[in-house]
């Protein structure tokens, strides 16, 4: 039988829109499940694709919070959102959905934090060519060699506009 690729990456520029078009065409699936990274009023937060709860996880204030922040250039992260992140990818692999949706991988996860538990556990389990169901993972196109070689994405379909995706 033929082995049927189940990862796909969605690559393009950063600022290019790939969140907002993750979006709408997440809307449009079945039985989709995952995280999305949107930008609401200038600060990133996390949505839920299973219950579409959003809440923050970008802090613009990150002296004095008390909290774990996860750091990457100019963007402050609060380190229980991201733990909160992966918990709801993990619980969404165990349903096996149609879609698992991460947005996305790049530095952070490129040097063992924010999704990067999630991403690992994620394509371990769509490399097994019995799993039916596909995992998507955005990426930056600068970031995309790096990302399929760090987390070992040997047979992986990139499409660079989601309508590619058949």
């Amino acid at each position: 039988s033929i082995s049927k690729m189940s990862i796909y990456i969605f690559s393009r520029p950063i600022h290019s829109g790939k969140t907002t078009e993750l979006q709408q065409w997440c809307n449009e699936q079945e039985n989709i499940r995952g995280v999305l990274m949107p930008d609401i009023n200038g600060s990133r937060k996390i949505l839920d694709l299973h219950t579409n709860d959003i809440f923050d996880i970008e802090c613009t204030h990150a002296a004095g919070t008390g909290e774990r922040i996860t750091s990457v250039g100019k963007f402050h992260f609060y380190t229980a959102a991201f733990e909160k992140a992966n918990l709801i990818i993990l619980s969404a692999l165990k349903q096996k959905p149609n879609w698992l949706v991460i947005d996305e991988a790049g530095k952070l996860e490129l040097g063992g934090k924010g999704f990067y538990s999630a991403i690992k556990e994620s394509v371990e389990f769509y490399s097994n060519i019995n799993i039916s169901g596909n995992l998507l993972i955005t990426v930056r196109d600068s970031l995309c060699a790096d990302v399929i070689e760090f987390f070992k994405l040997r047979d992986c379909n990139i499409v660079y506009r989601l309508e590619d995706i058949l």
